[in-house]
């Protein structure tokens, strides 16, 4: 209590501890009783027969009626002229202060309920820790009008009276999806993931309420019909079932994600607008951009499609794209893709040209060495696999035609080692670093050098041999470091030198002019 008086008295402009939305009494009960559907599904069923299964519904209610009227009541922030507060807890008090000047991006997201009622919930990266969310300071929930105007006052510095929609003249539209984009969902593995997650909670739900699906009627006969299909039929059946099933949960998990997806630039920000039941608006201030990266998956690639994705300080990576903040450009056209990374690299300094080769140029390639590298390993790996089928046949435990399926590794080995190969590369133009890896995933990633801040160079022993070594940028910014991988040693500490040479100068043996000046 004393700390908070002390800090409130050192600070001039203090508009005082504010409350959340009294409209979260009434959404946070809501939310935590859709959470527990299956679990009171199984109350109400077990409970049924034994005549108590009413009693623990009602209670389950009150204590979410309680514990949101817990959290409404000790939960506070307040914005100053230096810092966020936010204050919460009732037992265990706490209080987390975060600097403005650390405020790298503002994310509004709101599912159904919450637009219902006219709530946001605000996210505030502040780039500390935020790829794990140990930095990341969230009020839930905002009236919509408040959640605009404390937006807009975080990235911008003001403190508006109310919240003012910026005039359309001002926007800059980067892009916007188009329905044809939505060809591109059954090659994303959003199908693949709806699809796990739905299968884990039927099967949750299910044992909750302790079913068991053979016992209904229509299953039941769709099983027994099944049963009697000859082999051959029941697998392609299965796989024709499992495909459709893909695909429609992935154009429906394109839908309810990227709906009515806008990419604008507004002012010094870039502002990303997208979802059908659950809206999310992201707004990255421009001056923490780092640069970008195009992404092309195997499947994307193969139908013509790419992504585009942010490279900044203050945005949560590495849980996916399509739910991570970074993404500027859901599955659209690869062209579409690279007109948009363009068009962000030249926001964060590039020029329009310069933006487009930054995208399409040509990269340095890493040499024959770096080469022979990938072929080792692809065919090396492949070899060891057809050995072990070589062993398994012979031993009688697989039959001859899997043996004779196994050598089909060979040519793809070979073909993986030169994509691969022609993935590989580098570039340093401009102020910017480039980067190219990658099969499965190729990323291009595109870097301000003035966003380096040192250098990690890894070499195995295999690369010892070669001469080669894996050159890593640094930065506070996206994954946290990109990396060029097999460089020849002599080329890395060029090009790490060359970028950043006031960084690298402590670690570069001075020449014999410059040893001789000073003796």
């Amino acid at each position: 209590m004393t700390a908070e008086g002390a800090v409130a008295r050192a600070d001039p402009v203090d508009s005082g501890w504010q409350w959340l939305s009294p409209r979260s009494l009434v959404v946070r009960p809501v939310t935590d009783l859709i959470r527990l559907v299956p679990v009171l599904a199984g109350v109400l069923f077990f409970g049924s027969s034994h005549g108590f299964g009413g009693y623990w519904t009602v209670v389950f209610a009150g204590l979410a009626i309680l514990t949101s009227i817990v959290r409404y009541c000790t939960t506070r922030y307040r914005i100053t002229a230096e810092r966020i507060y936010l204050r919460h807890g009732l037992l265990s008090k706490k209080v987390l202060s975060v600097p403005r000047d650390r405020v790298r991006s503002v994310d509004l997201t709101a599912h159904l309920v919450y637009r219902l009622l006219g709530l946001r919930r605000v996210s505030v990266g502040t780039g500390r820790s935020d790829r794990h969310g140990g930095g990341s300071l969230h009020l839930d929930a905002l009236r919509l009008g408040d959640a605009e105007g404390l937006r807009a006052q975080l990235l911008t510095g003001s403190v508006p009276v109310a919240a003012t929609p910026a005039p359309a003249a001002g926007q800059a539209e980067l892009a916007r999806l188009r329905p044809g984009w939505i060809r591109f969902a059954p090659f994303t593995m959003t199908g693949l993931v709806i699809a796990g997650v739905a299968l884990g909670s039927t099967v949750q739900i299910l044992n909750d309420l302790h079913l068991d699906l053979a016992n209904i009627a229509p299953v039941y006969r769709l099983a027994v019909r099944f049963d009697h299909l000859p082999v051959s039929e029941r697998v392609l059946s299965g796989a024709i079932t499992a495909l459709v099933a893909v695909v429609a949960l992935s154009v429906a998990g394109y839908v309810a994600l990227f709906w009515d997806f806008r990419l604008v630039r507004l002012g010094e920000a870039l502002r990303v607008s997208r979802g059908l039941l659950t809206t999310r608006t992201t707004t990255i201030d421009i001056r923490r951009l780092r640069g970008a990266e195009f992404s092309e998956p195997l499947l994307l690639r193969l139908v013509g499609g790419a992504r585009c994705l942010a490279i900044t300080t203050g945005l949560r990576v590495g849980e996916g794209a399509e739910h991570g903040g970074s993404l500027l450009l859901p599955a659209a056209p690869r062209a579409v893709a690279q007109q948009v990374t363009s068009s962000v690299l030249a926001t964060a300094g590039a020029a329009g040209a310069a933006g487009d080769e930054l995208v399409t140029g040509e990269l340095v390639r890493h040499g024959p060495a770096a080469r022979r590298r990938r072929y080792v390993r692809a065919l090396t790996a492949a070899l060891i696999l057809i050995g072990a089928a070589t062993i398994a046949w012979q031993a009688g435990v697989i039959p001859a035609w899997a043996w004779v399926a196994s050598l089909v590794l060979l040519p793809l080995a070979v073909a993986l080692a030169a994509d691969r190969y022609r993935n590989l590369g580098h570039l340093l133009t401009g102020g910017w670093l480039i980067t190219r890896t990658g099969t499965l995933v190729r990323r291009r990633c595109v870097l301000s050098t003035d966003g380096i801040i040192g250098w990690r160079i890894h070499q195995s022993w295999f690369q010892r041999r070669q001469g080669l070594v894996s050159l890593a940028a640094t930065t506070a910014a996206g994954h946290q470091h990109y990396v060029a991988h097999d460089i020849p040693a002599a080329d890395a500490i060029a090009l790490a030198s060359s970028a950043t040479g006031r960084l690298m100068a402590p670690f570069l043996a001075p020449g014999p002019a410059a040893r001789a000046g000073a003796s």
